[in-house]
C-alpha cells in the first residue's frame, strides 16, 4: 500500500509541477525558508558531511524521484517478506 501511494504522489508531482522542478523548489513553493531553516538545523545538530554530502544533492534532484526512491524501498521489503513467509510456510507442510 505504501508503494501504491508513493508511486500515485510521485506521478501526480511529475505532472502537476515542471519536470526538473527540484524537491529544493518545492519546498521553497509550501515555506520560503524552508530549505535555509533546514540546512541550519541539520548544521546545528549533526556533522557537516551530512548536508554537503547527503541531503544537498537530494534537494537538488526532481521532486518525485523521492518517493519514487520510497515506493521501490517499500515493494521491495514487501516481495522479501513475501518470500520468507512463503518459504516459512513450505517449511512446515514438509
Amino acid at each position: 500500500m505504501l508503494a501504491a501511494a508513493a508511486l500515485v504522489l510521485a506521478f501526480a508531482l511529475a505532472v502537476t509541477l515542471a519536470p526538473m522542478a527540484s524537491l529544493a523548489q518545492l519546498i521553497t513553493r509550501w515555506n520560503p525558508t524552508g530549505v535555509a531553516g533546514l540546512e541550519s538545523w541539520v548544521l546545528r545538530t549533526l556533522p557537516d558531511w551530512i548536508w554537503t554530502r547527503g541531503l544537498a544533492p537530494v534537494l537538488g534532484r526532481p521532486c518525485w524521484l523521492l518517493p519514487v526512491d520510497f515506493a521501490l524501498i517499500c515493494a521491495g521489503l514487501a516481495a522479501t517478506i513475501a518470500l520468507r513467509r512463503g518459504r516459512q510456510a513450505e517449511r512446515k507442510r514438509r
